[in-house]
């Protein structure tokens, strides 16, 4: 896959609670994982201060997660919830006295929310590592044993400091029993 070499999914997981339900439940499904690689790595503020320099203002990370129910080899899996979104890390001039650098980054989560990080650690963190919460009825899935799994990609474009790329992962599998 193009842009492989710059990013890789890790620390993929996916947990329910609860993973013995009644048919009347609210199952909660938590999804997570970290980008890592040289995206991350290159979202530095050296680089940042450089991108900015060259009027390349963010960086513009679109997500993907499916959960989707796994069946019988030859059928496809049947998909439960799709969500995309977007989170950017947004390049600006600082006059903040507390940061000593000319360029800085703030990030836009897809919740409208703008945080401001005081390390670059911290910018990484937020851009980066993603915890994405599903909610389902029990009754959806139907009652006897369920294996599931969640299918995360992650998107970005060209700037000064990576390449065009996507990835890709699946978590592994879950067994879910709803009575």
């Amino acid at each position: 896959m193009k842009g492989e070499q710059w990013a890789s999914i890790q620390d993929l997981t996916i947990a329910a609670s609860p993973q013995l339900a009644k048919l009347d439940d609210n199952l909660a499904f938590t999804v997570g994982f970290k980008l890592m690689g040289g995206i991350r790595r290159n979202f530095v503020r050296p680089l940042w201060e450089k991108a900015y320099d060259e009027h390349d203002l963010g960086l513009r990370m679109a997500y993907r997660v499916d959960l989707s129910k796994q069946r019988v080899k030859v059928l496809p899996g049947s998909e439960l919830k799709r969500e995309k979104f977007v989170r950017r890390g947004v390049f600006f001039w600082t006059r903040n006295p507390e940061l000593p650098y000319r360029v800085w980054a703030t990030i836009a989560t897809e919740f409208e929310t703008i945080l401001y990080p005081k390390t670059e650690e911290e910018a990484q963190t937020m851009l980066f590592d993603v915890t994405r919460t599903f909610e389902l009825p029990a009754s959806k899935l139907g009652k006897g044993h369920h294996t599931l799994e969640a299918k995360v990609h992650a998107k970005w474009g060209k700037h000064v400091f990576t390449e065009r790329g996507e990835t890709a992962a699946k978590t592994p599998v879950l067994k879910i029993d709803v009575r």
